[in-house]
């Protein structure tokens, strides 16, 4: 695919970004990062090897030739998935390996772009088991088809109560009273769109013409979607083909394939790169990473990268064009050695007293979903942080509080013997006039059949005895992890640290977790020492 010695593909392939997990005498297994979706098939990772190495430079672009197919789309999806885009892929040389990447590539995408389906579902199809045109629009409960994976008919309605996929993405359809449909001319189903494709359309390794369908409650991503999968097809061996879309605002013409231009800002790119730049280095760095750069200044950009978004992103392109492993580390020009900052030692000794009393640390991530974040906490007022353009939705709030994230460690570790105790010590944000802030906080629950205010207020007593050297006092507070008159404002003098208190019964059913839970969550004082109470 390549063309390349299997040497040179191993020893190139970290500098693309992707994490080698293991090979063998066939194969060698990779990560890839989500935020390069392009690489969800060897294909995408074959094309950036080619031109990283020299062997291909700069842009690789895709043409979709005039097709005879349309899709006719139906008002009655408005409310419920309102966007569509097509294509074809004619001529395509299949086998059970590449038939298998492209279903990789179909989920990587669902997961990613599609936001576990819910803004994004791609159908693949055998175009020579449908009849055109291709019509979408909705059916109620009630009809019924043969799913992908079984050879028996199942109405909708039982398709999503009572099949694997179905159970998995049924919320995505809750409350709409007819589910989206894709069908060809004869009434033959090609997928029930997020849930499941039809039977009577499927891919394998015999097909030699694919239809492409996705779609979508954002139009941008679905295209986008679209756009990575054709070229993962062209790259099979596939004849792209235009496919005419009939929606109520006019007709469409998918895929869109051309490339997008962005202003290339040399500034940004020597500054973050430390690399000084002429027109031609830039222009070569950026061929090696199948980009261009025109004579007026704009950087070329293909329809698969749909990740390079600002211009940081473009002078990573720089560094990746030029190599990372050339860069030297510079040291700084100070002779005075470094130190871990004041705030930074602080928390490193409050987590050893933690894991002394008994406690496992945990690492959290920044970014949460919205449904762990909020879903599973009665809260009557928060600010939500949340991400513009997020790439999943498991990450797509900056987090507030340490608490939701401890407690879907121990909704992970139900099954595990009792007591369980976890902390965490990190960063949080908070919504203020001039922008979101970050401050540093440490939480910590106890989950066994004995939990009780008493056993966390004992935990942080001695956390601030033996750090602020004070005593801590406490008095009846509200907060929403907490429950109602079991519940402190934890203080140090005038210095409010944080509350403690017991789970709320609300969360603990919400994590699926049987046992009551304490705990305390604090943020750590600018001060290294508060004064204490006089």
């Amino acid at each position: 695919m390549t063309g390349l010695p299997r040497k040179l593909i191993l020893e190139r392939l970290p500098y693309l970004g992707l994490d080698i997990e293991g090979t063998d005498d066939e194969s060698v297994r990779i990560e890839y990062n989500p935020n390069r979706p392009d690489f969800s098939t060897d294909y995408g990772i074959a094309r950036a090897l080619r031109g990283l190495v020299g062997k291909e430079r700069g842009l690789k672009e895709y043409k979709a030739y005039a097709g005879r197919l349309q899709v006719h789309v139906d008002k009655s999806v408005a409310k419920v998935r309102p966007f569509i885009a097509c294509a074809v892929a004619r001529g395509l040389k299949l086998d059970e390996e590449t038939v298998r990447q492209l279903i990789s590539m179909q989920e990587d995408l669902h997961n990613g772009l599609g936001r576990r389906r819910r803004k994004v579902a791609i159908g693949l199809h055998n175009l020579d088991s449908i009849t055109p045109p291709v019509y979408y629009g909705t059916k109620d409960p009630g009809f019924a088809f043969v799913p992908l994976g079984s050879d028996e008919h199942m109405s909708l309605k039982d398709i999503l109560e009572k099949t694997e996929t179905g159970v998995a993405y049924a919320k995505i359809l809750a409350g709409f009273e007819d589910y989206p449909m894709l069908t060809d001319s004869k009434g033959v189903v090609l997928s029930f769109p997020p849930i499941i494709n039809g039977q009577a359309t499927k891919v394998d390794a015999k097909t030699k013409n694919v239809f492409v369908d996705v779609t979508s409650t954002d139009a941008r991503l679905g295209k986008e979607a679209l756009a990575i999968v054709c070229a993962a097809l062209a790259d099979a061996g596939g004849k792209l083909e235009n496919v005419t879309i009939n929606a109520r605002k006019g007709k469409e013409t998918t895929p869109q394939l051309a490339p997008a231009k962005v202003l290339f800002d040399q500034k940004v790119a020597e500054s973050l790169t430390g690399l000084t730049l002429t027109k031609k280095d830039a222009k070569a760095y950026l061929q090696r990473s199948r980009l261009d750069l025109d004579s007026k200044g704009f950087v070329t950009i293909p329809c698969y990268r749909v990740d390079l978004i600002h211009p940081v992103d473009l002078a990573e392109e720089i560094a990746i064009g030029y190599g990372l492993d050339k860069f030297t580390p510079m040291y700084p020009a100070s002779p005075e050695p470094g130190q871990l900052d004041p705030a930074t030692s602080s928390l490193e000794r409050m987590c050893e007293t933690m894991a002394e009393a008994g406690f496992n640390e945990t690492m959290g991530y920044d970014l949460l979903d919205e449904p762990t974040l909020y879903g599973k906490f009665v809260r009557t007022t928060w600010s939500k942080l949340e991400v513009e353009n997020p790439r999943s939705m498991e990450h797509s709030l900056l987090r507030d509080s340490l608490l939701p994230s401890l407690m879907a460690v121990l909704s992970r570790n139900t099954k595990n013997t009792y007591p369980q105790m976890v902390f965490e010590a990190g960063r949080v944000f908070q919504k203020e006039s001039d922008g979101p802030k970050e401050f540093f906080m440490l939480a910590a629950l106890s989950a066994h059949t004995a939990a009780s205010f008493t056993e966390a207020k004992s935990h942080l007593a001695a956390l601030v005895k033996r750090h602020f050297g004070a005593e801590l006092e406490t008095r009846a507070a509200s907060h929403w992890a907490f429950s109602e008159g079991r519940c402190a404002l934890a203080t140090v003098g005038e210095i409010e640290l944080g509350h403690l208190g017991e789970i709320t019964p609300q969360a603990l059913a919400g994590f699926g977790v049987d046992v009551p839970v304490c705990g305390f969550e604090l943020r750590v004082p600018k001060k290294k020492k508060p004064e204490k109470p006089a």
